[in-house]
């Protein structure tokens, strides 16, 4: 199994990557439902939307 080890810019873990084919024999070998909450992707968004740095008035907005 192949795991890439997730950091913040200060260097601490914060997450584990693994490889799908990994996820799903684990989902497998343990029972591992894919229960997604309706709303999951919205609301990822709105955090995400909610962490990113907004551009100042007098910034030009990237396209």
């Amino acid at each position: 199994m192949d795991l890439k080890y997730l950091t913040d810019a200060k260097g601490t873990l914060t997450g584990v990557f693994i490889a799908i084919e990994d996820w799903r024999a684990l989902q497998k070998q343990y029972g591992i439902g894919e229960l997604v909450a309706p709303d999951s992707g919205a609301q990822l968004r709105r955090k995400l939307a909610a962490a990113l740095p907004m551009p100042s008035a007098d910034e030009p907005a990237e396209e």
